[in-house]
C-alpha cells in the first residue's frame, strides 16, 4: 500500500538545484517510485530527478506531499521523511543580501563622486569590495549553428555518443568538486553533477533521438525544454537556474564533438571586470581567478549560483544593471563598487583618487584592527578575556590564526563529514586535528566531538526519524549506538594531542552518566594507543557544552568530572524558552537579551567560577560586539566567534572596564523585558573608556586633497580607520547638513567643519594639514590650509560640542596659536599643542 507524508518548504530560496539534488540523492537508493506534489501549483515530480523537482516550482512556504509506492516503500518513506525533517532545512545557504545606497530621491553618492565627471550605472551589490579593471564582455552564447543542420545517424549510435558524453561531463565535474575547492564551490558542482546525470534529462534526450534527432540536436532540445520550464517558474531562485541547465548541456555538446563547441575562451592577462547578461558558474570557474577583479551582470538575481560563487571567492559583484553589455566597450576601464552597487565608467582623475583612497582606507582599517587583535584582549582595568575562533574546516585555520584568535574555541567536527557518503579514516581525521594544532602554534584547540542529529546531519550516519529531532536522539546521546565512529574520532583526537594543546568537548550533555561513559571510552582508547606505541597527552582536558538547562543544576557534580565548560547559547536559549529557533512563529521568544535568560547565564557562570573551572561561550551571542558589555559583566573566561568578528571583539573589549560592565549587567538584570535590555545595549557606548578627543591616527599632516569634499571625506575616513565609527557615511552627511547652513571656513586658512551624531562612538577631533590650499568659501575669501573636524555624540547632553567649538574658534583667531599649529610637523606635536592651549583635555 503506498505511503505518503506532507511537509512545508522552509528554504528561503525554495527547492532549487542544491537542495533538490540532495533530495534526489536521498531517494536514489530505493526501488520504489517516489513522487512529489506541490499543493500550491499542482505540479507533480519524480523525486529521483533533480530537473523534475526543479520544475515543480517549490517556493518557501509551499505545502508539498511525497508519495512512495513499491517493494521497499516503508524504508524509502522513512528515509525521505527523515531527510525532509532533519536535513532539508539546512540544505542551502542563507540568501545573499543585496545592497545599494538609495533614498527616496535617488542614489545617495559621496560628495566627491557626485561632483566628478564619471558616469554611473546602478545595480544591486551582492558581493562587497571594490574592483578595478578593463571590461571583458561575455556575450550570450547561442547554440552552435552547424549542429542544427547535421543529419542524424543510427539512433543506437547517437544514444551511445550521448551516454559517453554525459559520463565524461559528470566525471569532469566530480573531479573539480574533489580537487581542493571551497565548500560553496563543491556544493554547486555537486548539484551540477546531479543534473547532468539526471534521469529526466537522459529520458528527454533519448526520446528526441528516437524521434529522429541527432545526438547534438537532442541535447539542445532538452536544454531548451528544461530551461524554458525554469524560466517560467514563480520562484525567482528557480528562474535563475535556467542558465545552469543550458551551461551543463553545452558541456555535454563539448564532450560530444570533442571541441569547445559552445563557450568563449577568453584568456585574462590583466585585472579584468567580467560583464555579461548572464554568466554560468562554469563560465566563471573557467576564468583565471587571479585576474578577475569584478563581476557585472544584467540579468542574474541575488540567488544565482554565479553570485554565490563570487561571494565565496571575494569578487566584488553587481547584478541587475540594465543594458550594461551594450553601454560598455571591451577593454574600457571600469570600477565595480560592491559597497554602493555602482558600475563606474569614464573615470575622471578625482574618481580614481576617490577609489584609490577608498581601498587604502579599508586596508588601513583592517591593518588597525589586526594590530589590536594581535595583542591579548585586556579590559581597561586589566581583566583578560580570551577570544577564540569557531571553525568548521581546515581551510578556516589559517584565517583564524591571522585574525588574532587566542585559540580555536570551537572546532565543529561534524561539519567535516556532513557531505561525505562515508566517514573519513582515523588517520585522515588525525591529520586535520594536527593541522589545527600547528596553525594555532601553542594556543588551545577545543575540538568538539561529532554533534549528530538535530540540525547537524551526517550523511554516513543513519538516525531514526523523529517528530522533534531537537529534543531527541542527538549529540552524545547517539554515541553508544555508534561506538566504532566515536572510537575512531577519539583515537584521532588523542593522537593529535601529542602535538599541542588539544581539549576535548562533548556536545548535548544532559547527565553525569553520559560524561562518565565517554571518560571510560577515552581511557580505553588511550590504553589502546599506549599499547600500540602512539604518543598522546594523558591529561588532555575534557569539557562539556552547556546546552541543556538540566546540567546547570548538576554543576557541582559535573565539575568533579570535567575540566571546563563552554556555553552554547543557540541551543541553551531555545531549550530555556521551549521555542524552536527555526520556527518563525515562535523564534521571537528566543531572545538572548531577555532578562530571564541573562539571569540564568549569570547563575551558571557564577557557580562555575566558584567551582574554580574555566567557562567560555561559543554561541552566536558570543560573536555579537554589541553585547560585549553583558558578556564581560558575566565574567566569562572566553568568547569564541566566527573568524571575521575577532578583531572587532578584541578592539571593543580593550575599551571596556570589567567593573563598569558588571554594574551594566546588574542594570540589565533589573529589567523586565528584552526591549528594555536592547535599549540599554544601544546606549552602552557611555560605559566605554573615554577616548581622547584627538589621537595620532586622527591627525594627517600630508593631505593631498583637491576639494572641500575630498578633505571632509579624508577626515571622516580617519575616524573610520581609527575605530571611531562603523558608519562613516552618516558622519559625512551630518557634516554636510551643518555645512549647508553656513561655511565653516573661519578664515586665516583654517576650517572647522563639525556635527553632532551618534554615528561617532566617542567625541573626536580630526586634524588635516593640506599640501596645497583648497577653496572652502571662507569668511575672508582665503583658501584653507588646515581642517579640524569636530564630531560629538548627539546623545551627550553636557554641551561639550559647543564648548570645544567655541574654544577652538577663539584660539584659532590668535595668530601665534595658528602659526605654531601650522608649524608642527608630527601628530604628537599637534596633540600636545592643542592639549596645552585648550582648557579641556584632548
Amino acid at each position: 500500500m503506498p505511503l505518503d507524508f506532507s511537509f512545508t518548504c522552509v528554504l528561503a530560496s525554495g527547492l532549487h538545484a542544491r537542495p533538490a539534488s540532495r533530495l534526489a540523492e536521498a531517494a536514489q537508493p530505493f526501488q520504489s517510485a517516489c513522487v512529489l506534489s506541490n499543493e500550491r501549483s499542482g505540479a507533480v515530480a519524480n523525486v529521483k530527478s533533480v530537473l523534475a523537482v526543479l520544475a515543480a516550482d517549490v517556493s518557501d512556504g509551499d505545502r508539498c506531499r511525497i508519495r512512495v509506492d513499491g517493494p521497499d516503500e516503508i524504508a524509502a518513506a522513512a528515509a525521505l521523511r527523515l531527510f525532509v525533517e532533519r536535513d532539508l532545512p539546512r540544505a542551502d545557504d542563507p540568501p545573499v543580501t543585496a545592497r545599494t545606497e538609495t533614498t527616496a530621491g535617488g542614489m545617495r553618492l559621496p560628495r566627491v563622486l557626485a561632483r566628478s565627471s564619471a558616469r554611473y550605472s546602478v545595480g544591486l551589490a551582492v558581493s562587497s569590495g571594490i574592483g578595478v579593471g578593463e571590461a571583458v564582455l561575455v556575450r550570450d552564447m547561442a547554440w552552435p549553428a552547424d549542429i542544427a543542420q547535421e543529419r542524424a545517424g543510427d539512433p543506437v549510435i547517437e544514444q551511445g555518443r550521448v551516454t559517453r558524453a554525459i559520463a565524461l561531463v559528470e566525471a569532469s565535474i566530480r573531479a573539480l568538486q574533489a580537487h581542493g575547492v571551497s565548500g560553496v564551490e563543491a556544493a554547486i558542482l555537486g548539484a551540477h553533477a546531479a543534473i547532468v546525470a539526471d534521469v529526466s534529462l537522459a529520458e528527454t534526450i533519448a526520446a528526441r533521438i528516437a524521434a529522429g534527432r541527432s545526438a547534438g540536436q537532442a541535447v539542445i532540445d532538452a536544454g531548451e525544454l528544461f530551461a524554458a520550464r525554469l524560466r517560467g517558474a514563480a520562484n525567482p531562485a528557480l528562474r535563475e537556474r535556467a542558465a545552469d541547465i543550458q551551461d551543463i548541456c553545452r558541456q555535454v555538446l563539448d564532450a560530444l564533438y570533442g571541441r569547445s563547441a559552445s563557450r568563449l575562451a577568453t584568456r585574462l592577462t590583466t585585472p579584468s571586470v567580467i560583464v555579461a547578461e548572464t554568466l554560468s558558474p562554469q563560465q566563471l570557474l573557467a576564468f583565471d581567478r587571479q585576474w578577475v577583479s569584478g563581476l557585472v551582470l544584467e540579468n542574474a538575481g541575488t540567488t544565482s549560483h554565479t553570485v554565490i560563487l563570487a561571494r565565496s571567492f571575494g569578487i566584488p559583484a553587481i547584478v541587475g544593471v540594465p543594458r550594461v553589455t551594450r553601454t560598455l566597450a571591451a577593454a574600457e576601464p571600469v570600477i565595480v563598487d560592491g559597497h554602493r552597487g555602482l558600475v563606474v565608467t569614464h573615470l575622471a582623475p578625482e574618481t580614481r583618487r576617490f577609489y584609490d583612497h577608498e581601498r587604502r582606507r579599508r586596508r588601513s582599517r583592517q591593518a588597525a584592527l589586526a594590530r589590536v587583535s594581535a595583542a591579548p584582549a585586556l579590559t581597561v582595568d586589566g581583566r583578560r578575556i580570551e577570544v577564540g575562533a569557531n571553525v568548521s574546516s581546515a581551510e578556516e585555520l589559517g584565517p583564524a590564526r591571522g585574525s588574532g584568535a587566542d585559540g580555536i574555541g570551537l572546532f565543529r567536527t561534524e561539519l567535516l563529514f556532513s557531505e561525505r557518503s562515508d566517514m573519513p579514516s582515523e588517520d585522515t581525521q588525525c591529520r586535520i586535528y594536527v593541522e589545527a594544532v600547528g596553525a594555532m602554534a601553542g594556543r588551545p584547540v577545543i575540538v568538539r566531538t561529532m554533534d549528530l542529529g538535530g540540525d547537524k546531519p551526517v550523511t554516513s550516519v543513519t538516525l531514526p526519524p523523529e517528530p522533534n529531532p531537537f529534543l531527541g536522539y542527538r549529540g552524545v546521546r547517539t554515541y553508544p549506538d555508534n561506538q566504532d565512529l566515536v572510537r575512531a574520532q577519539l583515537r584521532a583526537i588523542a593522537r593529535a594531542s601529542a602535538y599541542g594543546r588539544i581539549q576535548l568537548l562533548l556536545p548535548m550533555v544532559s547527565s553525569i552518566e553520559e560524561v562518565l561513559w565517554v571518560k571510560a571510552l577515552v581511557a580505553d582508547v588511550q590504553d589502546e594507543l599506549g599499547s600500540a606505541g602512539f604518543a598522546f597527552d594523558p591529561a588532555m582536558p575534557l569539557g562539556i557544552m552547556m546546552e541543556v538547562p538540566a546540567v546547570s543544576f548538576m554543576l557541582d557534580r559535573l565539575a568533579a568530572e570535567v575540566d571546563f565548560f563552554s556555553i552554547g547559547t543557540n541551543d541553551l536559549c531555545q531549550y530555556f524558552f521551549a521555542a524552536d529557533r527555526g520556527n518563525a512563529k515562535v523564534a521571537g521568544l528566543t531572545s538572548v537579551t531577555h532578562p530571564g535568560f541573562l539571569r540564568f547565564l549569570k547563575q551558571i557562570v557564577d557557580q562555575i567560577r566558584r567551582l574554580g573551572k574555566w567557562v567560555g561561550m561559543c554561541g552566536e551571542m558570543a560573536g555579537d560586539v554589541r553585547l560585549l558589555p553583558l558578556l564581560v559583566g558575566l565574567g566569562l573566561d572566553e568568547v569564541s566567534a566566527n573568524v571575521s568578528q575577532i578583531p572587532a571583539l578584541k578592539d571593543r573589549i580593550s575599551r571596556l572596564s570589567a567593573a563598569d560592565c558588571e554594574a551594566f549587567l546588574a542594570r540589565a538584570l533589573a529589567c523586565d523585558r528584552s526591549d528594555e535590555v536592547e535599549a540599554l545595549v544601544d546606549g552602552a557606548r557611555s560605559i566605554e573608556r573615554p577616548r581622547p578627543l584627538v589621537e595620532p591616527e586622527l591627525v594627517r599632516l600630508d593631505g593631498e586633497c583637491a576639494s572641500k569634499e575630498e578633505a571632509i571625506r579624508a577626515l571622516v575616513d580617519a575616524f573610520y580607520v581609527g575605530g571611531r565609527t562603523e558608519e562613516p557615511h552618516r558622519i559625512e552627511e551630518a557634516v554636510w547638513m551643518r555645512e549647508a547652513q553656513y561655511s565653516t571656513g573661519l578664515g586665516h586658512g583654517i576650517a572647522i567643519p563639525h556635527c553632532k551624531t551618534d554615528a561617532v562612538t566617542s567625541d573626536s577631533i580630526g586634524v588635516l594639514k593640506l599640501r596645497a590650499p583648497i577653496e572652502w568659501g571662507s569668511l575672508d575669501g582665503e583658501p584653507v590650509r588646515m581642517v579640524l573636524l569636530l564630531a560629538t555624540r548627539e546623545s551627550n547632553i553636557d554641551g561639550r560640542h559647543l564648548k570645544v567649538f567655541s574654544q577652538l574658534a577663539r584660539k584659532l583667531m590668535d595668530q601665534g596659536f595658528r602659526e605654531q599649529l601650522f608649524g608642527v610637523d608630527d601628530a604628537m606635536g599637534v596633540i600636545h599643542h592643542l592639549s596645552g592651549e585648550l582648557e579641556m583635555a584632548v
